[in-house]
């Protein structure tokens, strides 16, 4: 078996090295295969007050942070590949990453460099981002960063959140693919990508991944809504007054988190473990699952409504008091 093992690499790597020499005596110039050259960092700072931020991305990582002094900036890295269009205009910040590769061989079997894209966001700014591969992560201070609005979206990249606060403001425009969202909401979505939020104090919060995980740690809002399809959804210290955490096939686990009005939890292939505050009766509850559980079917109780909701999982749900 080693033995059709290495006669099976060799052959591979023959196979590579003659397929080289063919593309060499053919005429054919790797250089095209080339990363676009030595990536080059700009700055752009804002020269009014921006109270808008819509970012574009295609592959490199978005860094949000706080601004020091109110003003915004954009810090991006570009080469002969990729470089970035900022505009400014009437406190509407926007940066759109444009491709310059064209049709090259290259652009399919080259190997790119990404930089980091960096912004640094006033107090109080409607933020609008959307990459396809790269990761995002939004931070605030130690006292948390306000924004109005901020919707944070990647096709194939983590998402996380830590330390920010969405206030109220000003009536602000947002873009159509944000869709119907509220002074004050934050919504992060990965289709192929976990998300983590820590340490936020918003209206609405909104995490949907469809083969990630989604943790949330230290979240006060009005209403949470989560949703991982394939992935785990792990929660604590959730304070709210909705909450819904939607999976289909893994668990769904908590600790230390208390609902005011409602608390949904249902996934088609896992179970539902965690405690909740108070006791048994002080919840309407709802539960269904063919195996092991601990909630009743129906309990007509006194204030919260629970829903817990599985097919092919335990429920274990118990009460602090």
């Amino acid at each position: 078996m080693k033995k059709t093992v290495k006669v099976a690499v060799a052959l591979l790597i023959a196979g590579v090295v003659l397929a080289l020499a063919g593309f060499a005596m053919a005429g054919f110039d790797f250089g095209n295969l080339n990363t676009g050259g030595a990536l080059v960092e700009r700055t752009f700072e804002s020269e009014g007050d921006v109270t808008k931020v819509f970012v574009a991305e295609q592959g490199a990582n978005v860094e949000i942070v706080p601004s020091a002094d109110g003003r915004a900036r954009v810090t991006c890295a570009e080469n002969e590949a990729f470089c970035y269009d900022i505009t400014e205009e009437d406190g509407v910040l926007r940066v759109e990453k444009r491709d310059l590769r064209g049709g090259t061989l290259g652009m399919y079997f080259g190997f790119w460099q990404e930089g980091t894209l960096t912004v640094e966001a006033p107090s109080g700014t409607l933020l609008d981002v959307e990459t396809d591969s790269g990761d995002i992560r939004m931070t605030g201070d130690a006292e948390g960063l306000t924004y109005s609005i901020a919707s944070l979206r990647s096709d194939n990249g983590d998402v996380y959140v830590e330390n920010v606060r969405a206030g109220e403001g000003e009536s602000l425009e947002t873009s159509d693919a944000m869709g119907d969202v509220q002074l004050g909401d934050i919504t992060v979505e990965t289709d192929n990508g976990n998300i983590a939020v820590e340490g936020a104090q918003v209206r609405g919060l909104s995490a949907m991944t469809a083969n990630g995980a989604v943790t949330l740690r230290d979240v006060r809002a009005e209403v949470v809504f989560a949703s991982a399809r394939n992935d785990a959804i792990r929660m604590e210290d959730v304070a709210t007054g909705a909450l819904t955490a939607s999976t289909e096939n893994d668990d769904i686990l908590f600790s230390g988190v208390e609902a005011a009005e409602s608390l949904s939890l249902q996934t088609d292939n896992g179970d539902i473990r965690g405690e909740l505050p108070g006791q048994m009766r002080d919840y309407h509850i709802q539960s269904e699952t063919d195996y092991d559980n601990s909630l009743p079917t129906l309990l007509d109780g006194e204030g919260i409504f629970l829903r817990a909701v599985t097919n092919n999982g335990d429920i274990d749900v118990t009460f602090a008091e």
